[in-house]
């Protein structure tokens, strides 16, 4: 299956547009492609660079259920590859140049049923997609990296068919700094800014939201 391509330019808030970023460099101008065989390498050697993020997880707790994360315990970079080559695992990569600098993780619930207990404690339905994870390489942090990855995220589920869309950004206290390990799911403003509504914290965490947007197919 072909990859879809994207291009758009973005700055530290997100925006498109010519300003400087917070680090005083030129607006990068960003493409964005779809995780696939054919970029796999590409997302490979970005993990590399960080050690497998988030502890070596490899970007897979939201493809694991317990049994699976028994099964595929300290292997998980062979069960991401497994997944990506079967079109199991979907993602929008951020590229500046020939390096993905981050992305965003998106899927349907049959690609993504970790972490779904969470609705059990909520009176809403349950949505067709998911965006569950950003991730954005240590050298290009606050320069609209994440922002540019879920723009991409919503283009490519609407070229394959469009839906209801959550998504679980972190609540963070204004003007406290975190870590990026600890924004995994990227921030509520973002979210705001690109359409979702917020429909309240996930299950019985206040830090983790649940954000819902319509995406029409096209």
């Amino acid at each position: 299956m072909k990859k879809l391509t994207t291009t758009l330019s973005a700055d530290s808030e997100g925006n498109s547009g010519s300003r400087r970023n917070q680090k005083g460099k030129s607006v990068a101008r960003f493409s964005v492609r779809e995780l696939g065989p054919s970029t796999w390498p590409d997302f490979e050697r970005m993990v590399e660079k960080h050690n497998g993020v988030w502890g070596g997880c490899w970007d897979t707790w939201f493809h694991m259920t317990p049994s699976l994360r028994k099964q595929w315990s300290g292997k998980h970079q062979e069960y991401k590859e497994k997944l990506v080559r079967a079109n199991r695992s979907h993602a929008a990569l951020v590229y500046d140049g020939p390096d993905v600098v981050g992305w965003c993780q998106f899927g349907p619930l049959v690609e993504l049923p970790g972490r779904m207990l969470g609705y059990g404690k909520m009176d809403i339905g349950l949505p067709d997609w998911r965006t569950t994870c950003f991730f954005v390489d240590r050298d290009h942090r606050r320069e609209g990296v994440a922002k540019a990855a879920l723009e991409g995220a919503l283009r490519f589920i609407a070229a394959k068919g469009g839906g209801t869309v959550d998504g679980y950004p972190i609540a963070l206290p204004k003007g406290k700094k975190y870590s990026n390990s600890f924004i995994w799911g990227g921030t509520e403003s973002m979210y705001l800014d690109l359409g979702f509504r917020p429909l309240g914290p996930f299950g019985t965490s206040n830090r983790v939201m649940v954000m819902r947007k319509i995406v029409r197919g096209r």
